[in-house]
């Protein structure tokens, strides 16, 4: 395996012989090079190097300070973004999260032993080869996920690793080694350090990982437990149908997130995501379509009609599709062809498609305010029951009675 020549852009291997040529060791490291050598496309391409932040700069024209205190810059080129770190020793870490203080180090093995598991601690140069220390890529090929050298000490030091490790197991179906899961396990209470924007981050990034069936080490290690003790108990009372639910699920964070919370009330569903600080769309849509899935879609086209210009076409499509997977029995296939021809046909379902305006009326004679609002509100239901009728013609001749009836001309 060490033989394996790795695929990288030409503007990491740019940096890495800027680097060399001034006299610096430089490799590419972690996830990089875990993923190339797993076959899978980097998101980012990371450097390490034993240049130090102000010597990383003198080489190139375009550069900006990341993290500089520990030892982080980011060279620019052809718009792209490269993280360049010197070879670092971290110190205590008071808050399970960031080091109080680095130290930087002329030794890459001193560097690669800070980090979390041995897959992600290997760094490679395209004309020496694997630096690997940690024997991570025997840990890939056989798909285990190892902690680096005292793995209950990674996890003290950095809390939100013990859900990176989950995490990665669903990403890529690979085990969790002995020690490690018994580490992981054992340091469960130190991810209360941990902000709620980060471990909603990685929940979200477990709930859409394509191995489901690792999704319980999640609760069977006590880790969700400490986040949040109702979710645990849910679902682990799911725990025989929550992953082949979530993977039947289209690759939607928002969908997703309704399948985990499909035992909260909307009411408590609110209160969850108000308190893992999700942005207001994902809180509103969910907790609507919890609310919508206590009842079946309807099957008619006119309450199908009205749910759809009440909730919206994007939320009755996502309900649809949550209904689908959480009420097998219900008769959302009928629902889902009846809406599909509601659209195709474009019938109008909501104020903005119909035929006249609120201007409109105005223009007829119609005070602005609530009787306004009532005559639209019955010029919408008429053309819901009936699309048809959506025409300007036959709305005015409507609205001209009932404007009569109200004794407004």
């Amino acid at each position: 395996m060490s033989e394996m020549k790795l695929q990288m852009p030409s503007d990491a291997a740019f940096i890495l012989n800027k680097l060399n040529e001034g006299g610096h060791e430089a490799y590419i490291v972690g996830g990089c090079v875990r993923d190339s050598i797993l076959g899978r496309i980097p998101q980012d391409w990371d450097i390490t190097t034993s240049a130090l932040p102000e010597e990383t700069k003198t080489f190139f024209d375009h550069t900006f300070d990341t993290g500089i205190q520990h030892g982080t810059i980011t060279v620019v080129l052809h718009k792209e973004n490269y993280e360049v770190t010197t070879y670092r020793v971290d110190g205590e870490y008071a808050d399970c999260r960031h080091p109080d203080e680095v130290s930087f180090t002329k030794n890459l093995t001193e560097d690669l032993l800070r980090r979390d598991f041995t897959m992600n601690a290997i760094a490679y140069h395209p004309a020496e080869g694997f630096r690997d220390p940690f024997h991570g890529q025997e840990d890939i090929a056989e798909s285990t996920i190892r902690g680096v050298g005292d793995p209950p000490k990674r996890f003290q030091e950095d809390a939100l690793r013990m859900l990176r490790c989950v995490r990665f197991a669903a990403q890529l179906g690979f085990e969790i080694e002995p020690e490690t899961w018994a580490a992981l396990c054992a340091n469960t209470a130190l991810i209360q350090k941990i902000s709620v924007e980060r471990i909603r981050e990685e929940l979200e990034k477990l709930w859409l990982s394509p191995y489901q069936e690792k999704m319980p080490l999640l609760w069977e290690s006590g880790l969700l437990a400490q986040i949040d003790p109702v979710l645990s108990a849910k679902l682990i009372a799911r725990s025989q149908t929550l992953p082949a639910e979530i993977s039947v699920c289209p690759k939607d964070a928002l969908l997703r997130w309704c399948i985990v919370l499909q035992d909260y009330t909307p009411a408590e569903a609110k209160n969850f995501l108000k308190g893992m600080k999700f942005d207001n769309h994902t809180l509103k849509r969910v907790t609507l379509l919890l609310e919508q899935l206590k009842d079946d879609v309807p099957t008619e086209a006119y309450p199908l009609r009205k749910l759809a210009g009440t909730i919206g076409e994007d939320a009755m499509a996502e309900l649809l599709t949550v209904q689908s997977i959480l009420r097998p029995t219900s008769p959302h296939k009928e629902s889902k062809a009846l809406f599909e021809k509601i659209l195709a046909d474009g019938d109008c379902l909501t104020l903005k498609t119909m035929a006249l305006s609120g201007k409109d009326l105005m223009a007829m004679g119609a005070p602005h305010g609530k009787v306004l609002g009532e005559i639209l509100a019955e010029l919408l239901d008429m053309v819901l029951q009936a699309p048809k009728k959506n025409t300007k013609e036959t709305l005015t001749e409507k609205a001209l009675s009932l404007l009569q009836a109200k004794g407004l001309i």
